[in-house]
């Protein structure tokens, strides 16, 4: 009898954590979810000047979100349950998200060393031909304030209209892209390079810490299931 209050004492315990971690593994997936989306609508403008880009990461950390919000509102019905085998599914669809996760944070870190060499390139191969990929590198100046590959003279240099254009200017309302000082002085490589390395930085950690996440809502959803068959188990006897 005393093992039996112990063991509901204990479930009661384990529903509550794991309860609280579904709650918080909800978020993360709606939070997963904004920073895709985000990835997908502003970073991909600057990544897709680089030769070496792949448009597949924001499109799987998107569907990892949905993933994480899907398994984690059905989970709720499964902890209420208690039922060992939904528990233990739900453990394996953590453990899967894990694998997606860490793959992700992988990737990413894999592709931030190729990253800077291509993005040369491709700035290069963009300003020197009437490349379609014009327009990014238009808008990247613009918004990142820089100007040509390594500076403004690089328009002036390779550009086959050899002028430098008004996305250049530091007054696009008031400028003579003739006279240097109207123009950015920073080349779009350095500009770009930093602002994507540290935005990959943060895609690495949050791929990382919601790798984490799921380990623990594994081992807790698998204890819970040991404990409920546990509990079941010595009732019988």
């Amino acid at each position: 009898m005393g093992n039996q209050f112990k063991n509901v004492a204990v479930i009661a315990c384990l529903k509550t954590f794991l309860f609280v971690f579904n709650v918080v593994f909800w978020v993360t997936g709606l939070l997963l979810l904004v920073v895709g989306l985000w990835a997908e609508f502003d970073l991909y403008t600057y990544m897709e000047l680089s030769p070496e880009f792949s448009g597949t990461a924001p499109h799987v950390l998107i569907g990892i979100a949905g993933l994480i919000i899907l398994v984690s509102s059905v989970a709720f019905s499964c902890i209420i349950k208690g039922q060992p085998v939904l528990l233990y599914i739900y453990g394996g669809f953590l453990a899967c998200i894990f694998m997606m996760d860490a793959g992700v944070g992988a990737s990413v870190a894999c592709y931030r060393d190729t990253f800077a060499k291509g993005l040369h390139d491709g700035l290069t191969q963009t300003l020197a031909s009437n490349n379609p990929n014009k327009d990014n590198f238009n808008f990247a100046q613009a918004t990142l304030h820089c100007c040509g590959v390594s500076n403004y003279t690089d328009w002036t240099r390779l550009s086959p209209k050899r002028v430098i254009p008004t996305s250049c200017c530091l007054d696009p309302n008031n400028c003579i892209t003739a006279n240097y000082k109207d123009v950015y002085q920073r080349g779009c490589y350095e500009v770009i390079a930093e602002y994507l390395t540290s935005n990959m930085d943060l895609l690495m950690g949050i791929a990382i810490g919601t790798a984490l996440l799921p380990l623990v809502g594994t081992f807790l959803s698998c204890c819970l299931a040991s404990y409920i068959k546990k509990s079941k188990y010595d009732v019988m006897n």
